[in-house]
C-alpha cells in the first residue's frame, strides 16, 4: 500500500510538473468604459519584474498569450488611458475576460514596453509603430525604409524589389501617381500611425493581380469626440527645377459620426535632358540627338467621406475621391543622321499637352456578426477618369537634297470606368481559427479615340493608318475562401481564388478561368516566437494596364516613338519562398518565381521604316528568378540606428519561344541610418545602389544615390527638415540591342540631379487624439491598373 501511495504521489507529481511546463494560450479582450474595443494596446505578462509575454490587441481589443500555467501580473498600457495592472492566474485554455481601461487626462509618459516591435505572423511582418520610442519624429517614408523587405528609391516604393506594391492607409488603397504617393506618405508622422504591415505574398482574399505584395498602415485610433488634422508644405530645388507640393487633413469624431477631408497639390516645373546615339549595324547608318524637355504640372485633388454607426454592430459609410491634372510637356529635339558621307539634319518642337479628371465613390456596410471580431461587408464602387491629350508636332528636315518642314498633330481621348461589388465575411471561430469567404464582380470599360493629321498645303489631312478607336470591355467574377489556424507554434493561413474573365473590344475576345491558391505556414523555432521558418507560396495573374493596351503613339524623339499594345495578354506567376526570422525581426528569405507571358516593354524597329525605332508593349514567353534577400534592423546605439536591405537574384528569361535563354546576376542594396541628437534633431543618411539590369533586349546601367537630411521637431507640433537628394548626381544610362542597332540614351532628370529638399509639417487638435475611420474600398485593385 505505501508503495502504492508513493507511486500515485510521484505520478501526481510528474503530472503536476509536466502540466506547469506546458504553454497554455491565455485570451482576453481589452475595452474602454462604454465596452468598446481599444485597438492595438499593448498587453504583457511579468513573472515578477520578467516578461515573459507581449503583444499588442487586434482590431477588436481582443489578445492571446501563451506561457506555462501559474500566477502572473498583467500590465495593459496604451497612450491616453490609466496604465492597467492585475494579477491572473493561467491555466490551460482559459479565457481572463474583458479588462476596462479609463482615460486619463494626461499623456503617459516614461512608459518602457519590451512587446517585440517587429513580429511575423503567418503571411506578413507587422511593425508596432506606436511602441517604439525610436521611431519618435520620423515620417511615413522612413518608417517604411526601416520595414522589414521595403524597399524606396526616388519614385516607387516596393516589397523585395517587386514592381505593382500597393499601398494602403486604414484599408483604402492610395490611387496616387509615385512621387504623389511618396509626399503624401512623408506627411504621415509616427504618433500618428499605429503599425505597418508588409504582405510580400497576398492571399485569396485580394485580387488575383495583387502580384507585387501589400504595405498596410494603421493610423492610430481612438472614440473620444475631437478634431485633429495637419498642414503641410514641402518645396524642392534642384538645376532641373522645383517641385512644391501642399497638403492638409482634417477628421472629425463626434459620438457615432466620423467625418473626415483631406487635400494635395502637386506644382512643377521641371527639365529633363538627353543624348542619344544609335549605330545601325546593316550599314554604315549612324545617328546622334539630344533632346530637352520643360515640364510644367498642376495636379491637385481632394477626398470627402463619412461614417455612422447605425448601432454598436452595423455602420455604414461613403467616401468620394477627385482629382485633376494639367500638364504641359513641350520638348525640343535635334537629331543628325548620317549615311556615310550625306548628313540629315531634322530640328523638332513637340507641343504636348495632357489633362486628366478622375472621380470615384465608395460605399459599405459593415455588419460586426459576434464579439469574437466576425464582421460581414458590402462594398460598392465606381470610378470614372477621363484623360485628353494633344501634341502640336513641326518638323524641319535639312539635307544635302532640299529642305522640308512637316506640321503634323493628334488628339487623343479615354475614358476609363470601374464599378464593382463585392462580399466579404469573415468568421472567426475562436482565438485559433478564422474563416474568410468571398464574392467580387468588376466591370472594366475602357474607349480609346485617337486622331492624327498631317497639314497638306493649308488643309489638315486625317492619317488613317494611325487613327484609331477602340473600346474594350472586361468582365471579371471572383470568388474566394481562406482558412487560418493558430495551432502554438504552428500558424497556417491557405486558400483559393477562382476568378472568370470575360473580355470583348479588342482584336480578339477572351473568355478564361483560372485558379489562385496560396498557403502561408509559420513555425516557431523558440517558445516566445523570436526565431520561426515561414513557407509562402501563391500564385497570381497579372493584367495589363489600361493604357498599356491604348495604340495611343508618342512621339520620345524625332526617331523614336512609344506605343501600347490591344493584344497583350495577361501574365501568371508562381512564387514560392522559405524565410527565416531570428529575434523577431532579423529575416532571411530565399524564393523562386516563375512566370509565363511576362508583360514588359521592348525596342523594335518600325516596320514600314527601320530608321525609327517604337518602344512596344510585349508578351515575353518565360521567366525564372531565384533570390535571396536580407532585412537587418539594428539599433546599434540609443541614438544610432541602422537598417539594412539587400537582395541577390539569378534571372533567367527568354522573351520568344525561339530565343535562347539569358541569365544575368542582379544585386541591390539600401542602406539608411539615423542618429537622434539632443534637443530633438535627427540626422538621415541613406544610400541606394542598383547593379546593371537586363530585360529583353533593353538594359539600364548601375545606379546609386546618396541621400542626407537633417531634422529638427519643436514640440509636438511642428517639424522642419532639411534634405539633399542624390549627393553624386549620377545620370542615368539606358540601352538597346535588337536586328540592325545598337542604341544608348544619358538621361538627367529632375528625380536623378542633385535636389535640395524643405518640409514644414503643423498638427493641429481639438478635443482627444483618435483615428479617423475611413471607408474600405473593394475595387482597389482595379483602380490601380488606371
Amino acid at each position: 500500500m505505501k508503495q502504492l501511495i508513493l507511486l500515485i504521489t510521484v505520478l501526481g507529481m510528474t503530472a503536476t510538473s509536466a502540466l506547469a511546463a506546458r504553454m497554455c494560450p491565455a485570451t482576453g479582450r481589452v475595452v474602454d468604459e462604454q465596452g468598446a474595443a481599444v485597438e492595438y494596446a499593448t498587453v504583457v505578462l511579468l513573472k515578477g519584474t520578467e516578461q515573459v509575454a507581449g503583444m499588442a490587441t487586434d482590431g477588436e481589443g481582443r489578445f492571446r498569450l501563451e506561457v506555462p500555467t501559474g500566477d502572473y501580473t498583467l500590465s495593459i498600457q496604451y497612450l491616453g488611458y490609466d496604465p492597467l495592472k492585475q494579477t491572473v492566474h493561467v491555466e490551460q485554455e482559459n479565457d481572463l475576460g474583458d479588462f476596462v481601461m479609463h482615460g486619463s487626462s494626461t499623456e503617459i509618459e516614461g512608459v518602457v514596453v519590451k512587446a517585440q516591435l517587429v513580429r511575423r505572423e503567418a503571411d506578413r511582418f507587422v511593425v508596432d509603430v506606436a511602441n517604439a520610442p525610436a521611431a519618435a519624429g520620423r515620417d511615413g517614408v522612413e518608417l517604411l525604409e526601416r520595414a522589414p523587405g521595403v524597399w524606396v528609391d526616388s519614385d516607387k516604393i516596393s516589397v523585395n524589389g517587386r514592381t505593382g506594391t500597393k499601398v494602403y492607409v486604414n484599408d483604402r488603397e492610395l490611387k496616387l501617381e509615385p512621387e504623389q504617393l511618396l509626399t503624401y506618405i512623408r506627411s504621415l508622422r509616427a504618433e500618428e500611425i499605429q503599425k505597418i504591415e508588409v504582405i510580400p505574398t497576398t492571399g485569396a482574399d485580394y485580387d488575383a493581380d495583387t502580384a507585387g505584395g501589400v504595405i498596410r498602415i494603421t493610423l492610430k485610433k481612438r472614440r473620444e469626440n475631437g478634431l485633429n488634422g495637419s498642414l503641410s508644405l514641402n518645396g524642392s530645388a534642384s538645376a532641373m527645377g522645383r517641385n512644391l507640393t501642399p497638403g492638409g487633413n482634417i477628421n472629425i469624431h463626434s459620438g457615432r459620426f466620423d467625418l473626415y477631408a483631406s487635400g494635395w497639390g502637386s506644382f512643377a516645373d521641371n527639365r529633363s535632358v538627353s543624348n542619344e546615339t544609335t549605330r545601325y549595324t546593316s550599314g554604315d547608318a549612324a545617328l546622334t540627338s539630344h533632346s530637352n524637355l520643360k515640364s510644367r504640372v498642376n495636379n491637385g485633388g481632394g477626398t470627402l467621406g463619412a461614417l455612422y454607426e447605425i448601432a454598436p454592430h452595423h455602420s455604414i459609410g461613403a467616401e468620394f475621391e477627385y482629382w485633376h491634372s494639367d500638364s504641359d510637356d513641350p520638348t525640343d529635339t535635334q537629331s543628325d543622321f548620317t549615311q556615310g558621307d550625306r548628313l540629315t539634319r531634322t530640328q523638332t518642337r513637340f507641343g504636348a499637352g495632357d489633362y486628366g479628371d478622375n472621380l470615384s465613390a465608395t460605399f459599405n456596410y459593415v455588419w460586426k456578426v459576434d464579439t469574437l471580431g466576425s464582421t460581414l461587408k458590402l462594398l460598392a464602387d465606381y470610378t470614372s477618369r477621363r484623360n485628353a491629350s494633344g501634341n502640336d508636332n513641326f518638323s524641319r528636315i535639312t539635307s544635302p537634297a532640299a529642305t522640308r518642314d512637316s506640321t503634323y498633330r493628334d488628339r487623343t481621348t479615354s475614358r476609363y470606368t470601374i464599378a464593382s461589388a463585392t462580399l466579404a465575411l469573415d468568421k472567426k471561430f475562436s482565438p485559433r481559427w478564422t474563416l474568410k469567404a468571398g464574392a467580387k464582380f468588376t466591370r472594366n470599360d475602357m474607349d480609346n479615340d485617337a486622331l492624327y493629321e498631317y497639314l497638306h498645303g493649308a488643309d489638315w489631312v486625317r492619317n488613317d493608318r494611325q487613327s484609331f478607336s477602340i473600346d474594350y470591355t472586361e468582365n471579371i467574377a471572383a470568388a474566394y475562401g481562406i482558412v487560418a489556424a493558430n495551432l502554438g507554434r504552428w500558424s497556417l493561413v491557405a486558400g483559393l481564388r477562382g476568378e472568370y474573365t470575360h473580355t470583348t473590344g479588342k482584336q480578339v475576345g477572351q473568355d478564361y478561368f483560372s485558379l489562385f491558391p496560396n498557403a502561408n505556414i509559420s513555425y516557431s523555432l523558440s517558445k516566445d516566437g523570436a526565431y520561426s521558418l515561414i513557407a509562402q507560396y501563391a500564385r497570381t495573374i497579372s493584367r495589363p494596364s489600361f493604357w498599356s493596351l491604348s495604340p495611343q503613339r508618342s512621339q520620345i524623339s524625332d526617331y523614336t516613338y512609344q506605343t501600347g499594345n490591344p493584344a497583350l495578354k495577361p501574365s501568371y506567376t508562381h512564387d514560392a519562398s522559405l524565410t527565416f526570422v531570428l529575434k523577431h525581426k532579423y529575416t532571411l528569405t530565399a524564393g523562386l518565381t516563375v512566370e509565363t507571358d511576362e508583360i514588359q516593354q521592348t525596342i523594335l524597329p518600325d516596320a514600314d521604316d527601320p530608321d525609327l525605332l517604337c518602344v512596344a508593349w510585349v508578351n515575353y514567353d518565360a521567366m525564372t528568378s531565384y533570390y535571396l534577400t536580407a532585412s537587418l534592423p539594428f539599433q546599434l546605439t540609443r541614438w544610432w540606428q541602422l537598417n539594412v536591405n539587400a537582395m541577390a537574384m539569378r534571372h533567367a528569361q527568354r522573351v520568344t519561344a525561339d530565343d535562347p535563354v539569358s541569365r544575368q546576376n542582379l544585386y541591390s542594396l539600401y542602406a539608411s541610418t539615423t542618429f537622434t541628437l539632443p534637443a530633438n534633431f535627427y540626422i538621415d543618411l541613406s544610400y541606394r545602389y542598383q547593379s546593371r539590369v537586363e530585360l529583353g533586349n533593353c538594359w539600364v546601367e548601375p545606379q546609386q544615390m546618396l541621400h542626407a537630411g537633417i531634422k529638427k521637431r519643436f514640440g509636438e507640433r511642428f517639424t522642419l527638415s532639411f534634405n539633399v537628394r542624390n549627393l553624386t548626381e549620377e545620370r542615368q544610362h539606358v540601352g538597346a540591342r535588337g536586328e540592325g542597332f545598337v542604341r544608348r540614351v544619358d538621361m538627367l532628370q529632375f528625380w536623378n540631379s542633385r535636389q535640395y529638399r524643405i518640409g514644414l509639417t503643423w498638427n493641429f487638435k481639438s478635443g482627444k487624439a483618435f483615428r479617423k475611420k475611413s471607408v474600405e474600398a473593394g475595387s482597389a485593385e482595379d483602380r490601380s491598373r488606371l
